[in-house]
C-alpha cells in the first residue's frame, strides 16, 4: 500500500486520521495512540505480512534494552548502564547487517578467498534500515541521559508511526513522546489539517507528476550506458537527479504533511539542497534528518574522543562518518563507490574551509552539482561496470550527440566527426515536467517553508484542488519510492 496509491489516500489515510480524532475526544483518549499503533501495524503488515515479526521483535528487544538502561542510570550502575548499550547496538548492526549485508559479504568473501559458503536469499524487510537507525538514535539518547519515560505502547508508535515508517524521517524520542503524550495534540486543529493536506498534495504531485515521469528515461538510459554519448550521460545523470529529489522529497513531504494532519510535528528531510555551495552545505540541507543523527550520534562523539581536534582529525572523522552514511543506503559496490567519493569529497571540503581558500559562490553551487551528478550515478547504476560505463559517456568518450544536420555542419567547418542523432534521446524525455523541475530546485524555496508563506484563498483551494485531481489522474500504474529499496 503505497502513499501514492487509491486504497491509501481514499480508504487508510481517512480511517486512521478519523480514528484518531474519534479515540482523541474521547474520555479514554488514550486509545487514540492505540488506534495509531494499530493502523501503523496494518500498514506495515499490509505489504508483506512475513515482515512484520521482525518489525515487532525489534521492538520488543529494544524496548526491553532501554528500560534496563533506565533502570541502571536510576541505580547509578555505569558498568550496566554501558554492557546494555552495547549489547543494543550489537544487536541492531547485527539485525541490520544479516538483512541487509550478509548476501554481500559472503559473496564477496567466495570471490576473494576462493571460497563456497552457501550465499543465502534474504529479502530485505521494508523499511529496515529507517526503523533500525531510529532505535540506534534512541539508544544513544537513552544511554546519554536524554529518555526519562518509556511506556511500551507511545514506544512501539515512535518506532512503527505509518508516515515515517518505511523511509524517514528519522524520528528522536523525547519530541515524539512529548506529543504522543499530549491530549490537545488529539483533538482536530483545522489549521494543522490545511497545512498538512497541502504538503501531502505538494509531496503527491512531486512523485507521480514529476519524479514519475522520469523513470522510462533513466531506466533505459542506464540500460544502455554503453552506448551514451556526451550529451545523452549528462542529461540521464541529470534526469536522474531530479528524478531522486523529487521522489524522496516528494515521499518526506508527504510523511510530514499527514503527520501535521494529526497534529504532530516530525522532522523536516529538505531545505532546497541545489543551491548548497559545498559538498557539506549539500549534507546539511539533504536527508537533514539522517545528517542529524549521524552527526550527533557519531561525528561529534568521534571527534570530541581528540583533546585537540587537528586537520588531520577532522578529515578521518569526517571520512568515516560520510562513508557510513554511503554504505548505509544499501550492500553493492556501488554504494560503496558512492560512499567513498562522498567521503573523499567532504574531507576536501574541510581542507578547503581550513585553510579558508577562496571560489565565488556561483562557481562553487557549479562545482558541487557537478560533482554530486558524478557520484549519484553510482547510487544509481545496477553494478560498477554500468556506472563507470555512464561516466566514460560523461566525459565525451563515447562521442557527441548533436542533430543529425549540425553533426554534418561541424565536420564540414571543423573536421571533427560527431555522433549524430540527438533527436533518438528524447523520444521519452519529458521536457514539460524537467524544465520546471529544474527551475523549482534552483529557485523555489523547500516545501515546509512555502506552505508557511502561503495565506488561505480561494485561488489557493482551486489550485489545490486541480493539483490533486490531477495527480490522482495518474496513479493509473503507482510505482516504488526510491528510497523504499533501502
Amino acid at each position: 500500500m503505497y502513499f501514492n496509491s487509491y486504497e491509501f489516500i481514499f480508504l487508510f489515510l481517512p480511517c486512521a486520521v478519523g480514528g484518531y480524532f474519534l479515540f482523541g475526544k474521547t474520555k479514554h483518549s488514550r486509545l487514540a495512540n492505540i488506534w495509531l499503533l494499530l493502523a501503523s501495524l496494518f500498514f506495515y503488515g499490509y505489504w508483506e505480512i512475513n515482515y512484520l515479526p521482525v518489525l515487532l521483535t525489534s521492538i520488543a528487544v529494544n524496548f526491553a534494552i532501554i528500560r534496563r538502561i533506565l533502570a541502571a542510570i536510576n541505580n547509578a550502575d555505569n558498568t550496566k548502564r554501558k554492557a546494555f548499550f552495547y549489547i543494543g547496538l550489537t544487536f541492531n548492526v547485527f539485525l541490520l547487517g544479516y538483512y541487509k549485508y550478509t548476501a554481500f559479504i559472503l559473496e564477496n568473501v567466495n570471490l576473494l578467498c576462493d571460497t563456497t559458503f552457501p550465499v543465502p536469499h534474504i529479502d530485505l524487510p521494508l523499511g529496515i534500515s529507517f526503523f533500525t537507525i531510529t532505535q540506534l538514535v534512541c539508544l544513544y539518547d537513552c544511554y546519554a541521559g536524554n529518555v526519562k519515560k518509556n511506556g511500551f505502547f507511545d514506544y512501539a508508535l515512535f518506532v512503527s508511526f505509518f508516515p515515517h515508517l518505511l523511509a524517514g524521517p528519522i524520528l528522536y524520542h523525547r519530541a515524539m513522546m512529548r506529543q504522543f503524550q499530549d491530549e490537545k495534540l488529539r483533538l482536530i486543529n483545522w489549521d494543522n489539517m490545511a497545512e498538512g493536506l497541502t504538503l501531502f498534495i505538494i509531496g503527491l504531485v512531486k512523485k507521480v507528476v514529476v519524479a514519475d515521469s522520469l523513470i522510462v528515461f533513466v531506466n533505459n538510459g542506464f540500460a544502455n550506458a554503453e552506448n551514451l554519448t556526451l550529451i545523452q550521460g549528462w542529461f540521464v545523470s541529470f534526469g536522474y537527479i531530479v528524478q531522486l529529489y523529487f521522489d524522496f522529497s516528494g515521499y518526506s513531504d508527504m510523511a510530514i504533511g499527514m503527520a501535521k494532519m494529526m497534529n504532530i510535528t516530525i522532522p523536516i528531510n529538505f531545505n532546497s539542497p541545489f543551491r548548497a555551495k559545498s559538498l557539506i552545505e549539500f549534507w546539511q540541507r539533504w536527508h537533514i534528518s539522517l545528517t542529524n543523527a549521524i552527526t550527533g550520534c557519531l561525528y561529534q562523539p568521534l571527534l570530541r574522543s581528540f583533546a585537540r581536534p587537528t586537520l588531520r582529525h577532522v578529515a578521518f572523522v569526517s571520512f568515516v562518518t560520510f562513508f557510513i552514511i554511503g554504505v548505509w543506503h544499501g550492500a553493492g559496490w556501488t554504494y560503496v563507490g558512492f560512499a567513498l567519493l562522498h567521503a573523499f569529497g567532504i574531507v576536501v571540503n574541510h581542507i578547503w574551509r581550513w585553510y579558508k581558500l577562496p571560489m565565488p559562490r556561483p562557481l562553487s553551487n557549479i562545482v558541487t552539482i557537478v560533482y554530486l551528478a558524478v557520484t549519484l550515478v553510482f547510487f544509481r547504476a545496477d553494478n560498477v561496470t554500468q556506472g563507470f560505463c555512464v561516466l566514460k559517456s560523461m566525459l565525451g568518450l563515447n562521442g557527441i550527440t548533436l542533430s543529425t544536420h549540425m553533426a554534418a555542419l561541424y565536420e564540414n567547418i571543423f573536421g571533427v566527426a560527431f555522433t549524430g542523432g540527438v533527436e533518438r534521446i528524447f523520444n521519452y524525455f519529458p521536457w514539460e515536467t524537467f524544465v520546471p523541475a529544474i527551475l523549482l530546485m534552483t529557485f523555489s524555496p523547500s516545501s515546509t517553508k512555502l506552505i508557511k508563506r502561503l495565506k488561505p484563498s480561494p485561488i489557493l483551494a482551486v489550485v489545490l484542488v486541480i493539483s490533486l485531481l490531477y495527480a490522482v489522474s495518474k496513479l493509473g500504474e503507482t510505482t516504488d519510492f526510491l528510497y523504499f529499496q533501502f
